[in-house]
């Protein structure tokens, strides 16, 4: 007599495992008998990839086995929220804590018949999964010694990785719109709201220590719907945007989790070493990325980005201004820019620092113990067309270029502002633009367009001289672009359409 299956339950997260095992080429017949499921309920679970990876995106627990709903969502995203920042900065809460906090969310809330008792309490720590949540907090202070000792010990981190798989990851605040005539005006400001803040962005770099992997930095602003990205279905960076133009805990969990997925795809294993600010404290589970956290406030020494990877960024960064400035000075039009235009200079400006700059910040920081090789460029001079327009003005180049060192890139949000992010998501993701953007959203380009502007750019290069052979190379990855965009556009049409 045959005994009948009794039925297996997987956790959200033994969902994910599967889903990658069958990704990665694995039979369906072979993964469904591994977790001890009919291949039926593997598809099943298949088809709601999309749903269990935003769960995953958003933080919730995946050790559960089913999903538990809170009655009061609303509450529960303000308190969970308020709970992390206070994890972040190394405050202890405990459950009476907890239940006062959330009966206070729950009156400001306007709730009604709510009652933090004991069993909500356990139940919301189930549906987080606080016992596995880790705090990671600063120290006061450092000494010299603690650096040495981290530098000594260094290599026997990263002693199982290729030099190529050693990344270093970190925030800078971006005065986006400033132009040179401003810079004292925001030199040495933190910024951590008010006016200044809307001319703010927070970009976040990540490159390997070799400088042969620069990864696409993410922009965050303060819009989700910018005018200028109207039409606009391809960026050159990833965008994300909140309030303050801040990196979040949840901003950083989530771009590590397409990191982590990137480096899966790729086969590869990584480490990643990062300060430990308060938004890089919540790091979820990982299978290809491993986190390194520097020691506390020895970023300044420790950390390869600050060591002149950043400073590199933004003195090309800054020339892209001033070429912006004078070009439109020149056209005797307004110089301004908006969300888009600094994202395509900063994509430049991030395109243009060297392989070599990078690995000698690194080295600059331990990772190697070669001598730094000399860069024989001019990227840090003072470009010629400064020198030429801006030689009678009492702010140098090197001003403009670090007038935004001081900006916050990360902070703790009031209950205010918790409130407020949970009552009005809605409506800003409706109308959340800048108010003061003067543009109006980028002009449509036909494919006819493309081709003529396609073949004015490559009669100018020909007429160039000492043209670099990756010239002509991404001349031909634009034409197949543009090829690969005409077939879809016919595909589109019907026949009588040319007859109209």
């Amino acid at each position: 007599m045959s005994t009948k299956r009794k039925p297996t339950t997987l956790t959200y997260a033994d969902k994910l495992e599967a889903i990658e095992a069958v990704k990665n080429g694995l039979k369906r017949k072979e993964v469904a008998a591994q977790f001890g499921i009919h291949e039926s309920t593997l598809s099943i679970i298949i088809k709601k990839e999309a749903e269990i990876l935003k769960k995953q995106e958003s933080g919730e627990s995946l050790q559960c086995k089913r999903q538990k709903i809170a009655e009061f969502p609303n509450l529960e995203q303000c308190l969970f929220t308020w709970f992390k920042q206070c994890r972040n900065k190394n405050i202890s809460v405990s459950g009476p804590i907890l239940k006062e906090k959330a009966e206070e969310f729950a009156n400001s809330l306007k709730i009604k018949n709510f009652k933090a008792s004991n069993g909500w309490l356990q139940n919301f720590k189930k549906r987080h999964d606080l016992a596995f949540n880790k705090i990671c907090g600063e120290s006061a202070s450092v000494s010299k010694s603690v650096c040495q000792e981290w530098k000594s010990e260094l290599h026997n981190v990263v002693n199982d990785y290729d030099p190529n798989d050693v990344f270093n990851a970190d925030e800078t605040g971006l005065f986006f719109k400033c132009l040179p005539d401003k810079t004292l005006t925001f030199k040495n400001e933190k910024c951590h709201g008010g006016k200044h803040s809307k001319e703010r962005l927070t970009i976040l770099f990540c490159a390997n220590s070799t400088g042969t992997e620069k990864l696409k930095p993410l922009i965050i602003g303060q819009s989700k719907k910018t005018r200028c990205f109207a039409g606009l279905k391809s960026l050159p960076m990833d965008y994300e945007a909140n309030k303050k133009a801040w990196m979040t805990a949840d901003l950083f969990k989530k771009w590590l989790i397409n990191i982590d997925k990137q480096m899966v795809t790729s086969n590869r294993k990584i480490i990643l070493f990062i300060d430990n600010c308060t938004a890089h404290g919540d790091i979820p589970p990982l299978k290809a990325v491993k986190v390194q956290f520097l020691p506390p406030n020895t970023t300044s020494q420790l950390q390869p980005l600050d060591q002149g990877i950043i400073k590199n960024f933004k003195t090309l960064y800054r020339k892209e201004v001033v070429r912006k400035m004078i070009a439109d000075m020149e056209q005797n039009t307004i110089s301004s820019i908006n969300v888009l235009q600094a994202m395509r200079m900063a994509d430049k400006a991030w395109r243009n620092v060297t392989p070599l700059a990078v690995k000698n910040c690194f080295r600059t920081c331990g990772f190697s113990s070669a001598p730094q090789e000399i860069i024989k460029e001019e990227d840090n001079n003072v470009p010629e067309e400064w020198s030429k327009h801006m030689s009678g003005s009492n702010i140098t180049f090197e001003d403009f270029v670090t007038c935004d060192d001081d900006v916050a890139t990360a902070g703790t949000l009031t209950e205010g502002e918790i409130l407020e992010s949970v009552n009005n998501c809605i409506e800003s993701d409706k109308d959340d633009d800048f108010n003061d953007e003067p543009q109006t959203s980028s002009t449509s380009v036909s494919i006819n367009e493309a081709k003529r502007a396609l073949t004015t750019v490559r009669s100018f290069i020909e007429q160039c001289s000492n043209i670099k052979d990756n010239v002509f190379s991404s001349l031909f990855v634009i034409e197949n672009q543009i090829d690969l965009e005409t077939v879809n556009f016919l595909k589109q049409k019907k026949i009588t359409d040319f007859f109209k």
